[in-house]
């Protein structure tokens, strides 16, 4: 019987634990800390137009106003913390800030170390060229020098293409990166590469403001394109947050909000 009595004793203390842990961490993860706090800090890269960068007033474009959305909905006040794109993750996993919107695309590489919230808009890749280039796919690029956006998705993309097995593979072609995809673009306006691979809208964008240059989706040889989708990036373990921020972007996708903010952003 005592031996039983200890047991259940065992067990009841251990239960309790659970909930303290349970109620602990309940007090002290990222919702909790931002609702106490009264703002919500979130990290981008400014160069990834129209979904941020540079306005009149500070950082502006489609995903700062995600951010003012979310930052609404917690009853906090929004700020926005500037980053290099590839080095977001990492800030993030080391504590810094709370959350990420920078045209950020879902991977299942990248949801090891973070998570990421329902999608809020469908991209694929574009390929920038001067106009009088006869580049049309992917496999045109052999033995071209590309210009590529660091950490992007159409960086991964060529060095793939580039890897053994690639179809770039062997050809002399070459990537070089760039902290933006509007520096590539202007190496490319003055020669020192022959193409840019970036997401769609801002692929659109660049070549809207700078004469001499075209855009189109693309493609491989057999017509595959890499399609794409963002998302805000929260830390791990944060459930509730992104509960919250699902919340939110479920809304928005169903009121059509991005597309209108892209066409806004973009006139």
């Amino acid at each position: 019987m005592k031996k039983f009595i200890k047991v259940i004793a065992i067990l009841s203390a251990a239960a309790l634990l659970a909930v303290s842990l349970s109620a602990c961490s309940a007090t002290t993860g990222k919702l909790s800390k931002i609702q106490k706090n009264g703002t919500i800090v979130v990290y981008t890269d400014p160069n990834f137009y129209p979904f941020e960068f540079p306005g009149p007033d500070g950082i502006d474009g489609v995903d700062i106003q995600i951010g003012r959305e979310i930052a609404a909905d917690l009853g906090v006040t929004l700020t926005i913390q500037e980053a290099n794109f590839d080095a977001i993750i990492m800030s993030l996993k080391g504590g810094k800030g709370d959350i990420a919107i920078s045209g950020m695309t879902i991977t299942d590489e990248r949801k090891e170390s973070i998570d990421f919230s329902i999608p809020y808009i469908n991209s694929i890749q574009y390929i920038i060229l001067r106009e009088d280039s006869d580049i049309k796919i992917m496999e045109d690029l052999a033995g071209k020098k590309i210009g590529v956006a660091m950490g992007y998705t159409g960086s991964f993309i060529i060095d793939d293409e580039l890897n053994e097995d690639g179809s770039l593979y062997g050809t002399g072609a070459s990537s070089t990166p760039y902290p933006s995809a509007m520096e590539a673009s202007l190496d490319l306006l003055n020669g020192k590469v022959e193409a840019v691979i970036m997401d769609e809208y801002v692929a659109k964008n660049i070549v809207a403001k700078n004469a001499g240059l075209k855009t189109f989706e693309l493609a491989n040889a057999d017509g595959v394109v890499s399609a794409e989708e963002y998302g805000v990036v929260v830390p791990k373990g944060n459930k509730d947050l992104l509960d919250r921020i699902n919340g939110v972007l479920t809304q928005i996708n169903a009121q059509n909000k991005v597309e209108q903010w892209v066409l806004e952003f973009s006139e």
